[in-house]
């Protein structure tokens, strides 16, 4: 597990290491460790824009003493998966800005409000309500839990979770919303999660127009979790 200090420390050991500046973001339990969401992360989760950056960092944590693991146990039958490295009890992610099924948007980029400067490393902190929608991609042990424990510290912005879902979709093509529906609904009656009723029934909306849309023109569409209203 590595808490706050230990992060920092690797963020400064990376950006002292860098002989440019490079620019990355900080996701998952990494993000949360900056708003005092979390004591401790397993893994530090961060996105490089470019694959050029991301395999420059590669390079770099391998000199320092970093090994690379294979993905395939933490990320079963995913696309886009992160480079994993680890050296110790540390282990980083490295994402190019496709994450599984999402892609890091330029709406999460504009919603960063918190910067950190390691040297040539600049850390740039995605904003809480970013941190749930991708957690709906990575669909990780605990990632449920994490996300409750956000939307119980803040009041979150509902809209924006809503439009970044349909942002996705035009980006991805898969039926985000759907995905967020069924994360959010799982929250509110598996943990008794405080979500509003109107986003539930506003994604439930969506969802249900997106899905006859697709039905119509005959494209195949995979559901597993989908619910109706009787479990609103």
């Amino acid at each position: 597990m590595t808490d706050i200090k230990e992060q920092e420390d690797i963020f400064k050991l990376i950006g002292s290491s860098l002989k440019k500046k490079i620019e990355c973001f900080v996701i998952g339990g990494s993000a949360m460790l900056y708003y005092k969401l979390k004591e401790a992360t397993k893994d530090i989760d961060i996105v490089l824009l470019k694959e050029s950056d991301r395999q420059y960092i590669l390079k770099t944590m391998k000199a320092l003493g970093y090994a690379e693991r294979s993905s395939k146990i933490l990320y079963v039958n995913k696309k886009n998966v992160p480079i994993l490295l680890q050296r110790g009890q540390d282990r980083l992610d490295l994402f190019n800005r496709k994450i599984i099924n999402l892609k890091f948007s330029d709406g999460m980029i504009d919603r960063v409000n918190l910067v950190y400067e390691y040297g040539n490393l600049t850390a740039k902190i995605a904003s809480r309500e970013d941190i749930i929608i991708l957690k709906c991609a990575t669909d990780r042990a605990g990632d449920r839990m994490d996300a409750s424990n956000i939307i119980k510290s803040a009041n979150i912005n509902w809209n924006a979770l809503f439009e970044e879902s349909m942002n996705q979709m035009n980006l991805i093509g898969d039926v985000i919303p759907l995905n967020l529906y069924q994360f959010l609904l799982e929250l509110k009656e598996d943990l008794q999660v405080e979500i509003p009723n109107e986003i539930i029934q506003k994604l439930e909306t969506q969802c249900e127009k997106i899905l006859t849309e697709k039905l119509k023109k005959g494209t195949t569409v995979r559901v597993t979790k989908y619910k109706t209203k009787k479990h609103l």
